[in-house]
């Protein structure tokens, strides 16, 4: 089932941490969150250029540098290898675990995504959100993937490609 729309949780706007980001990293995550690439497991493609051109006034090496604000943060974490973002707070937020059809569309949408890494921090935020909500209907059809190998945001962050823009950052 491809996606029509994009669920925004109202609560992002009184989220402390969101809300200390600049504009422009609150600006990507929200294109990231509504883009027509992201799949089920969270992941959307990663292409800077395609992304700037959405807009009147940035280039690739703009996203970049807002990208590094999100990886700090580990709001996203991206393999510039694969050409994919995952969104990490997707798994915790998006309730796909409340069902089981959508833990399904999850499992498949995780063996879509190419990056060996991201598809091990995936496993981990299930096993995060397994632990404090053992009692959703879905885990009987996700519970295949937890015994896969998991990271956390920030093992991952030691594994993926570094972001180009980071030298320039403040990060």
């Amino acid at each position: 089932m491809a996606r029509d729309h994009a669920r925004i949780r109202l609560d992002i706007w009184a989220d402390d941490d969101f809300g200390s980001l600049p504009s422009s990293a609150q600006w990507l995550y929200l294109h990231l969150l509504s883009s027509p690439t992201l799949t089920f497991a969270g992941v959307a493609d990663w292409r800077p250029a395609r992304i700037a051109g959405r807009t009147a006034e940035l280039g690739a090496d703009d996203v970049e540098m807002f990208a590094a604000e999100l990886e700090y943060g580990h709001y996203v974490l991206i393999d510039r290898r694969t050409e994919e973002a995952l969104i990490r707070p997707w798994i915790k937020h998006a309730g796909l675990m409340r069902s089981p059809n959508m833990a399904k569309a999850l499992v498949k949408a995780y063996g879509t995504t190419a990056s060996q890494t991201l598809r091990a921090v995936i496993v981990g935020q299930l096993h995060r959100l397994q632990e404090v909500s053992p009692e959703l209907k879905g885990w009987e059809h996700a519970g295949t993937l937890l015994g896969r190998d998991a990271l956390t945001p920030a093992e991952a962050l030691e594994e993926l490609p570094p972001n180009p823009a980071r030298r320039s950052s403040r990060y």
